[in-house]
């Protein structure tokens, strides 16, 4: 199998390396390659600009696959290295093995590359953004950092210019030329080497010659500064954002056709002085292009509201910045009109932007607050016994609900408001009706206790009647008091007393009554039509009845008149009114429960009777 081992070789595989690559990415992305060969290892870097992002493991994988399948001869093993232009250490590697195969290094389709095949893997447009390359800035960016997971391997030193390089087409065990019989096969190894180098020398004249601007008319300045005079006449009144990123784009693609003309090119001083100028030009619409971008982050961030209080922080921070990335542009900018107008708009939405974070941050403090009042009335009701309890826990319950109904529509805190409202609402109905329920309480039992006392004072006045009502009275508010509450258990300990002296008042208005009958009946008893009967005294003891001197004279005169004429009626009569005298007296003594005594006008006793007898 042969080896890639010349430097001559090596420049080679690293123009087709680089062909390949360059095709894979599109000239949009200019890279160059270069291959070395370090203590049997084949080292390849690929360099870019500092402007161009690429894609680490597509690369690896692409060369790979291009040198398993194309160049397997180049030997093992194979080191890539990732590295941008101008620094001395590369940011990215990669390492494989290639397998034994009897291919020649250059391509697959044919066992010896010719001088004819050279120009198809050329591509003079990426061939133009190459530039010097030393040797020594070669190996030194093979010095990649290393980390605690790779370590530097024995090719990663950079290489010494004395150390012999062995050749190309030597054999992989290969014999001194002591142990070798001289013959015309020994011919062959010199007649490749010949052809290699002369390939070599045609491949390196075709890629001075074909270079831009080096032979020939060169279009490439012309066709630079009309994309420059288009980014011109764009810039002179853009209408929008996207007229200047044109404009950018036409000063890109000028700059970079002038740095694709070589140092050899007899233009490459006017493409210098060109170039000078182009990238002034694009540093200023970089300026401006740099605040529409950010612009259009602080658009895309505020999309979809409501957002929390950061992202509208985050969003007012990219507004700033914008408006501060645009004023920085000269006054004499013919990109001030645009820059003005988004200036203007962009102070616009930082207002708005403003206004949606002073909404969200009180929305939030309003929420906090809510959530803060509704842990007081948590606890204050798990506490509460008395009516001022409870209507501190109700309150502390309207305040929470006032917080939650204060914050507004299009901030992140009002659908978690619209949850702690319906959360906190029946607690705040719990609280509410137990309120009521014990304004009820302390009334019922506050009345109960004033309308007793007016039964007392009643009782004082011996106003019975009075009294007996006032106890009823209150009675019945001390019996409406709700079970639960806090005066319940008081009324329920007063109920007992106040039924005891609703009874006694009763007791006592009875006898009132029966006193007041018995009077009403003595009076009638003893005043007649005619003639007073008796006279009366009335205690709650006893009554005692005097029979008037008249009456019993009258009787006494009435009863020896009608036995001096015999006459019987009469004197049945006066026995028969006698006796219903008494009668009416014993009655009266029966319905007052009272004994009655009564009396002869001088004073003795006649008769006594005992009610119920």
């Amino acid at each position: 199998m042969k080896t890639a081992t010349r430097p001559d070789d090596l420049e080679i595989l690293g123009h087709l390396l680089q062909a390949d690559l360059q095709k894979r990415l599109s000239t949009l992305v200019p890279i160059q390659v270069r291959c070395l060969l370090k203590e049997g290892a084949l080292v390849i870097l690929v360099q870019h600009r500092l402007d161009v992002m690429l894609e680490q493991q597509e690369i690896f994988d692409f060369l790979e696959q291009v040198i398993l399948e194309h160049h397997s001869s180049v030997g093992n093993p194979v080191k890539i290295y990732l590295r941008v232009a101008g620094q001395k250490q590369s940011y990215a590697s990669h390492s494989f093995l290639t397998e034994s195969l009897s291919e020649p290094i250059v391509t697959a389709e044919s066992p010896v590359e010719t001088v004819e095949n050279f120009p198809k893997f050329l591509n003079p447009a990426v061939e133009e953004t190459e530039s010097d390359w030393t040797e020594s800035e070669f190996t030194q960016s093979l010095e990649a950092p290393t980390t605690d997971s790779e370590l530097p391997h024995p090719w990663d030193e950079p290489i010494s210019e004395d150390e012999p390089q062995p050749d190309v087409w030597s054999p992989e065990s290969p014999e001194t030329e002591a142990s070798k019989p001289k013959s015309k096969s020994s011919l062959l190894p010199l007649i490749v080497a010949g052809v290699g180098l002369s390939l070599a020398v045609f491949s390196t004249s075709l890629y001075v010659l074909t270079r831009p601007c080096v032979i020939g008319v060169c279009r490439a300045i012309p066709e630079a500064q009309g994309l420059s005079e288009q980014s011109t006449a764009t810039l002179q009144n853009p209408g929008s954002g996207k007229d200047v990123l044109e404009a950018q784009q036409q000063l890109l693609d000028a700059i970079e056709i002038l740095e694709s003309i070589p140092s050899w090119s007899s233009h490459h001083r006017q493409a210098q002085e060109l170039l000078k100028a182009y990238e002034a030009q694009a540093e200023r619409v970089d300026e401006m292009v740099t605040g529409l971008k950010t612009a259009a982050r602080a658009s895309y961030k505020s999309q979809n509201p409501p957002h929390p209080a950061s992202r509208w922080i985050e969003v007012q921070s990219l507004w700033r910045e914008a408006i501060a990335q645009l004023e920085q542009l000269p006054t004499k900018s013919n990109l001030q009109p645009l820059a003005q107008q988004k200036i203007k708009e962009y102070k616009a939405n930082l207002a708005q932007t403003n206004q949606r974070l002073v909404k969200e941050r009180q929305a939030q403090g309003y929420i906090n607050s809510a959530k803060e009042a509704a842990l007081i009335a948590e606890a204050r009701q798990g506490v509460a016994q008395t009516l001022p309890h409870w209507q501190l826990v109700y309150s502390t319950w309207q305040v929470a609900m006032n917080r939650l109904k204060q914050i507004p529509q299009g901030t992140t805190a009002y659908e978690e408001a619209q949850q702690l409202s319906a959360l906190y609402l029946p607690k705040m109905a719990v609280a509410r009706d137990r309120k009521a329920q014990e304004q009820f309480a302390t009334n019922a039992y506050t009345q109960g206790l004033r309308i007793a006392q007016l039964a007392k004072n009643s009782q004082s006045d011996s106003q019975w009647s009075m009294a007996l009502i006032h106890w009823r009275n209150a009675l019945n508010y001390l019996n409406q008091v709700p079970n639960g509450t806090f005066y319940h258990a008081k009324a329920q300990s007063l109920i007992s007393p106040y039924t005891q002296a609703l009874k006694q008042a009763q007791g006592q208005l009875q006898a009132v009554l029966k006193l007041q009958q018995a009077r009403s009946d003595l009076h009638q008893t003893c005043f007649g039509k005619t003639q007073q009967v008796c006279s009366y005294t009335l205690t709650s003891n006893a009554i005692q009845v005097r029979l008037s001197p008249s009456y019993m004279e009258k009787v006494r005169q009435t009863a020896t008149i009608a036995k001096a004429r015999g006459d019987s009626n009469v004197q049945a009569g006066v026995v028969n009114h006698i006796l219903t005298l008494g009668e009416a007296l014993e009655a009266i003594s029966d319905n007052a429960r009272i004994r009655v005594d009564v009396y002869n006008p001088d004073g003795s006793l006649i008769e006594t009777h005992m009610p119920g007898m």
